[in-house]
């Protein structure tokens, strides 16, 4: 009798580990590449995009990137997986964001969303910087890519937000170097160190709205180092661009001094004194309130979890491209970073400086990077296009294993 129970066990305890065996074979087999899964998962992806589960939609876009390395949605999937750490936020995530988006930037730089890919990597720097007192690295990185992005996308619909955005980080690297020249020019009388300081925010920040206190700055710093003629042109710029600024009256003055004739006012002069921040603004200034207008949403998908239908029309039509002309070969990690791509793949590199982006063709956005011609794969055979089709409303019935556990 005993051991008729123990060999029921053991007969028992067999059958059950064959059916566990099978269910894992079973869950492995759904991440098989099958016809139309990449575009199911895909969607899934973006639910969960959209619903903030960020770290879920990362691992079903990944899924369709490892494992559909030809899919129409591979573009879209890497996308999604930067907007998904832009979206997250902090500054961890941020710089996750803007090395996804520089990827997408150096694989697809054809794609008709890459203005609006390069535009995001500068409003990821912009959201981390900090006061004009502070650290000033993060401004000065989002002006060089704001620099790149405008002279790369002159023909884009986003050139006014581009410059918009270049203006407002101007005006805090401006008052960044104008804080370290009055700092120079009051306090320690080192008028050659704060001349180097306001000669740069003269050359390089046009927007910037204490110009007019930076060329004043500038002409005494060259007075009290007994040079005349550059003082003169210091002055005459300012009198001649900016004649209603506080600095004119003390600026005629200097040249009268100096036995210079008083210019007078160009056409294209400003016509009133530059608008500048009370009391209270320039208090906000020095706690970090810079008055930034950066836009949270993602390329695809709004910060509200909506999907922006400009963009989804212009993803769509350069997924079209890619099924008909294929597409390049690339793995992302679950970080979101891009491994080294294949041998099909074009060997890239980002461009170092703004210069480097020329664009060959107006009607079309250039990218900030370089890349040699892309090894582009022969088209897929019109006829497994209605089976894909069949495939897909077979499998989308389907709704068992792991991904319909997720799901």
């Amino acid at each position: 009798m005993y051991r008729n129970v123990l060999g029921v066990l053991i007969l028992s305890l067999a059958v059950a580990l064959a059916g566990c065996g099978g269910a894992k074979d079973k869950v492995a087999n759904e991440n098989e590449a099958k016809p139309g899964r990449d575009k199911e998962l895909y969607e899934d992806a973006m639910k969960k995009l959209r619903k903030g589960r960020y770290d879920e939609s990362r691992l079903l876009f990944n899924v369709v990137i490892t494992t559909y390395p030809d899919s129409e949605f591979l573009p879209l999937a890497k996308l999604a997986i930067a907007d998904s750490f832009y979206r997250e936020g902090g500054s961890s995530a941020l710089e996750q964001a803007i090395g996804g988006y520089k990827d997408f930037a150096q694989y697809f730089p054809t794609h008709k969303l890459n203005c609006a890919v390069k535009l995001k990597i500068a409003h990821a720097y912009m959201r981390q910087m900090n006061a004009f007192n502070r650290d000033a690295d993060p401004a000065r990185r989002a002006e060089f890519q704001l620099q790149a992005t405008l002279q790369s996308c002159q023909s884009s619909d986003l050139k006014p937000e581009i410059e918009a955005n270049l203006q407002q980080v101007q005006q805090v690297l401006g008052l960044h170097e104008l804080d370290i020249a009055r700092f120079y020019f009051y306090t320690n009388k080192a008028y050659k160190a704060a001349e180097g300081r306001l000669s740069d925010i003269v050359k390089n920040y046009p927007y910037f709205t204490y110009r007019d206190e930076a060329l004043f700055l500038l002409g005494v710093s060259r007075i009290e180092q007994e040079q005349p003629e550059e003082a003169t042109a210091a002055f005459t710029d300012l009198l001649t661009n900016i004649p209603n600024s506080e600095f004119g009256p003390k600026a005629k003055e200097y040249l009268e001094k100096l036995g210079r004739p008083i210019p007078t006012a160009s056409a294209n002069a400003t016509p009133v004194t530059p608008d500048r921040p009370g009391m209270m603004g320039r208090i906000g200034l020095i706690l970090g309130k810079n008055d930034l207008t950066i836009s949270e949403d993602g390329v695809l998908v709004s910060s509200k979890g909506d999907t922006k239908e400009d963009s989804k029309k212009s993803a769509e039509k350069s997924a079209e491209a890619t099924a008909s002309t294929g597409t390049v070969r690339a793995r992302v990690l679950n970080s979101g970073q891009t491994s080294a791509p294949a041998a099909s793949a074009p060997a890239t590199a980002p461009a170092s400086t703004p210069a480097a982006t020329k664009n060959p063709d107006p009607s079309k956005p250039a990218s900030s990077t370089t890349s040699q011609p892309v090894q582009e794969e022969k088209p897929k055979d019109e006829g497994k296009k209605d089976e894909t089709k069949k495939d897909d409303k077979k499998e989308s019935k389907k709704k068992k294993g792991l991904f319909g556990i997720i799901r």
